[in-house]
């Protein structure tokens, strides 16, 4: 978590320009994962091209900008941890659960990240829970219900057990949240952060590539392989975006993108891959919007 809150220097058009373009690519990645998945990718195989990806450009990144990545034992262990959390665990989980469940289905569940990193934080004595936050995180479950139900969101009313796997990404991920605020390490920078934990997350995933079937061979460059670049390409772009939104506008008004993220990966999961618009759907959203919008922070320290 990133606690700054600079006055906004720039146009608000700009601003919420910036926003919608950070929000719509990360929205973007969920239906591409179903796509590189649904044609028989591994999972695992994807991540590992993924954070290998990403490293690479960040790496670029970091040294370009005059800065560099500590590589003492404390910081090691502390990309090590963010990695597994926050990529090496919840992306292969992320992808297996595509193979089962609409992307729009994901992207819903995956919008209670915020929700469930307030409720770690307050358990670990960050943040204090409200009665405000905590009907935020009541309306979100109610949205997983709703999803979950017989006649809920799912296409396949048996495939209910798969939500899990996004559930667990949800949970992997505001732990990383969590750590990211309670462990201060000096001297790093989010890019930095980032860099580190890709090149942990490579490490920890690609010994698995030696197992059969999760390889992942990058050439033919089909429909699929495109996709895993393409979305790897948005999350590195999005990342920066978010990054360059909250130097320009603080935190508070970053935090928004959550909204755009959740109804892109929506709208895009229906418009491009045909998936169905139930009014299901259309209500889990809503209830997880507003849910966002109940544990949003009112003020950033």
């Amino acid at each position: 978590m990133i606690h700054l809150n600079h006055a906004p220097t720039l146009s608000r058009p700009v601003l919420w320009a910036v926003m919608l373009a950070v929000g719509i690519s990360w929205g973007a990645t969920t239906p591409l994962g179903k796509v590189a998945v649904s044609t028989g990718l591994h999972p695992i195989g994807i991540t590992i091209w993924q954070t290998f990806i990403t490293a690479i450009v960040l790496s670029c990144v970091v040294c370009a900008t005059g800065r560099r990545l500590p590589v003492r034992l404390p910081y090691l262990l502390f990309f090590l941890f963010l990695g597994l959390l926050g990529t090496a665990i919840p992306h292969p989980l992320g992808y297996l659960a595509a193979r089962h469940l609409p992307a729009s289905i994901i992207s819903i569940v995956l919008a209670g990240v915020p929700m469930v990193t307030m409720l770690l934080t307050a358990l670990v004595g960050i943040d204090r829970p409200t009665p405000r936050k905590i009907v935020g995180i009541l309306l979100g479950l109610l949205a997983i219900v709703l999803i979950v139900l017989p006649d809920g969101s799912l296409p396949d009313p048996t495939k209910w057990i798969w939500v899990a796997l996004p559930i667990l990404s949800v949970l992997s991920y505001s732990t990383e949240n969590v750590c990211i605020d309670k462990i201060r390490m000096p001297r790093l920078d989010p890019m930095v952060i980032l860099c580190g934990l890709s090149w942990a997350a490579f490490f920890l995933t690609a010994p698995l590539a030696a197992l059969p079937g999760i390889w992942v061979n990058p050439f033919p460059l089909d429909h699929a392989r495109l996709s895993v670049i393409v979305l790897t390409a948005l999350h590195i772009c999005a990342y920066s975006g978010l990054i360059w939104l909250i130097e320009k506008a603080g935190a508070v008004f970053a935090t928004q993108v959550s909204y755009v993220v959740t109804i892109s990966g929506v709208l895009i999961a229906i418009v491009f891959l045909g998936e169905a618009a139930s009014p299901m759907i259309g209500i889990a959203t809503a209830l997880m919007l507003t849910g966002l919008t109940l544990v949003r922070p009112r003020h950033v320290q």
